[in-house]
């Protein structure tokens, strides 16, 4: 008896512990999610410099590796600098008959633009944080609000999961967000340097999923990028919650490691949508079996209302 209650002192207290060592943090320019004193996820939020477009136009955010030093995912610059960490934007976002790139972020000069964070939510084994960020026109006039939160928690055998999720409110009548598999959409870029080394990237797909060409998916709810970052390979499933779009989502999986999906909603003014996704993150492999397990458990979930 003893030895139980000891036994069970002692998982209460690791329990506790571990929800103690969470840590979420504004640094002002960016927002650290960290566990055991380690990043495992940081949002970039700089403040918009018209002069510095490049490195301000967008909120992204970085996935670090497991030892917490850096982030494996991209930032700007390199091949095709709009691509950052996890994001989300259209190619065509079309407002009242103008064309603003929410992807490239080049028509009209349109931005993201992060406004101001909500408290976070901590449970025992979870941080969820909460942003809210204005889309708006190269005249500061916002068309889009925006409440973006990405939840972190540990998986099994080390994973890291990362369940980000997007509300997206008209400000400005009928939207339609528009483009094509490889401009759109909710997606991730790991870091640059998997550009330098494209032939070691490998892709996990759902049986039935089907290649075409221009490396468009078809038939699938997940794609799993297998790459290699600072001399490490990495597994990042990228999941759509079912309640994200009516029809199967389009995969895009470039070699490069950009991968996401992609769908074309219509956003009407004073009508909130909301899309989740769940991203994981292993150092160990992910076979199909494993994505299609992880994908089954997602989608049976029922995400939190933002």
């Amino acid at each position: 008896m003893r030895a139980a209650v000891s036994l069970l002192c002692t998982l209460l207290a690791s329990a506790l512990a571990q929800a103690a060592t969470f840590e979420a943090k504004d640094a002002g320019d960016h927002y650290d999610v960290s566990l055991d004193g380690k990043v495992w996820l940081r949002t970039m939020t700089p403040k918009y410099d018209a002069g510095n477009r490049e490195d301000t136009y967008k909120v992204y955010t970085h996935v670090f590796d497991f030892d917490g030093k850096g982030p494996i995912t991209k930032g700007p610059g390199g091949k095709y600098t709009h691509h950052r960490g996890l994001f989300i934007g259209w190619k065509d976002t079309i407002v009242n008959g103008v064309d603003f790139d929410t992807w490239h972020m080049v028509k009209e000069e349109c931005t993201q633009r992060h406004v101001a964070w909500a408290p976070v939510k901590t449970t025992a084994n979870s941080v969820m944080q909460v942003e809210t960020v204005a889309w708006a026109d190269g005249k500061d006039k916002k068309f889009i609000d925006e409440t973006r939160a990405i939840t972190t928690m540990p998986g099994e055998n080390g994973a890291r999961i990362f369940d980000f999720q997007s509300k997206l409110t008209s400000a400005a009548g009928t939207i339609q967000l528009t483009g094509d598999l490889q401009h759109a959409g909710m997606q991730v870029r790991m870091a640059q340097e998997v550009a330098e080394h494209e032939t070691t990237t490998k892709y996990v797909l759902p049986a039935g999923a089907v290649i075409n060409e221009d490396d468009k998916v078809t038939g699938a709810w997940w794609a799993c990028c297998s790459c290699e970052v600072g001399g490490k390979r990495y597994w990042a499933l990228h999941m759509t919650h079912p309640g994200t779009c009516k029809d199967v989502p389009v995969y895009s999986i470039r070699a490069y490691a950009r991968f996401g999906a992609f769908w074309e909603p219509t956003l009407e003014e004073g009508k909130p949508q909301q899309y989740n996704f769940r991203i994981v993150f292993s150092e160990t492999e992910l076979d199909a079996a494993a994505c299609h397990k992880l994908y089954e458990e997602y989608a049976k979930s029922a995400p939190a209302a933002l």
